[in-house]
């Protein structure tokens, strides 16, 4: 996998990723950014909960297709010092269907986060991450 970065004005960068879709970076006013765009460490938290969600929603249509909606909310702690890291993320998936049952959902996000998700898998050898779920 391959990735280009490049200046565009201030510290505000341009991201192209090997299948050539661009994205636009920016540390943020505290960091002397503009504060127009998501930071480095947003996106990481952004791909984080887009990679569970992705993997736990694949894996819950395989085992019922009862799942109607499917949403993540992320809380991350981070470091005081420098290079102020994530020390913990909180992962809420909030999933809607008409006879969806409480332990596939629980099933899924478990062997999304064991089996499937790569984010996850690097982010959890530094990083505690906790699971919460509801069923509506």
């Amino acid at each position: 996998m391959k990735a280009e970065i490049k200046l565009v004005e201030g510290l505000t960068m341009m991201a192209r990723s090997e299948s050539n879709h661009w994205v636009v970076l920016d540390p943020g006013v505290s960091s002397g950014g503009t504060g127009g765009t998501p930071t480095p460490m947003e996106f990481v938290l952004m791909a984080f909960g887009s990679c569970m969600a992705m993997t736990a929603t694949a894996l819950l249509r395989k085992k019922t297709s009862d799942l109607e909606e499917l949403s993540v909310e992320l809380d991350a702690e981070r470091s005081e010092s420098s290079p102020r890291v994530f020390t913990r993320i909180t992962t809420k998936f909030i999933v809607r269907g008409e006879d969806l049952k409480e332990n596939d959902v629980e099933w899924a996000i478990k062997k999304a986060h064991a089996r499937f998700c790569p984010v996850g898998a690097m982010l959890g050898k530094a990083v505690e991450l906790d699971y919460e779920w509801e069923v509506n």
